[in-house]
């Protein structure tokens, strides 16, 4: 029986150390600079949100910054939005594979996964997501045989999700089965 909702987790290969902090920005001529903190970034609008050294706030177009700042706002973008923009929804998914009786009991087959929804919530196209997971299980000791605790770990890509698009992943098969008592009247010996 599986225990617990597996542990998901998107790393994503063009990750950026930490949250944003104060950086020098170049604009495309080289002749200005800035000190600013990244608020967003919008790939639809072409513009990145600053908060400047000074405390104001304003919204820069892209093409004005050197190629070097674009290139670290789009990692940037990547790295610190995926948690706020992505969102995942788990299904569980079981398949019967097989049914027998066995003594006082019901013993089912069943081939068990988790299908992940992955969602682009932003305005934003996300590349190159690593989606690593475990998924923990119990199976119940018998005749009083100790509980085993189990892992089943796995790891998927995505290569590119567009802004406010699905993609699916289904996780590694888990066999499972499940015993359950008969009533009296179908036991070995019942009336």
């Amino acid at each position: 029986m599986k225990f617990l909702f597996p542990i998901i987790l998107a790393t994503l290969s063009t990750a950026v150390a930490g949250a944003a902090e104060m950086r020098t920005f170049t604009s495309a001529d080289g002749s200005k600079t800035l000190q600013a903190k990244v608020l967003d970034v919008s790939a639809a609008k072409q513009t990145a949100r600053i908060l400047r050294s000074g405390g104001t706030t304003m919204t820069i177009p892209l093409k004005a910054l050197s190629t070097n700042d674009q290139a670290y706002l789009k990692e940037w973008y990547q790295s610190s939005m995926a948690g706020r923009r992505l969102a995942i929804r788990v299904n569980d998914e079981e398949v019967k594979t097989g049914e027998s009786k066995a003594n006082n009991g019901r013993v089912t087959a069943y081939d068990s996964r988790f299908k992940l929804n992955v969602r682009n919530n932003g305005d934003s196209a996300f590349e190159n997501i690593e989606v690593k997971y475990c998924i923990f299980y119990t199976i119940d000791g018998v005749d009083g045989a100790k509980n085993q605790e189990l892992v089943n770990n796995g790891q998927t890509n995505i290569s590119s999700i567009a802004p406010r698009t699905d993609q699916d992943i289904t996780t590694n098969t888990v066999k499972l089965t499940k015993v359950r008592p008969l009533p009296a009247s179908q036991c070995v010996g019942g009336t």
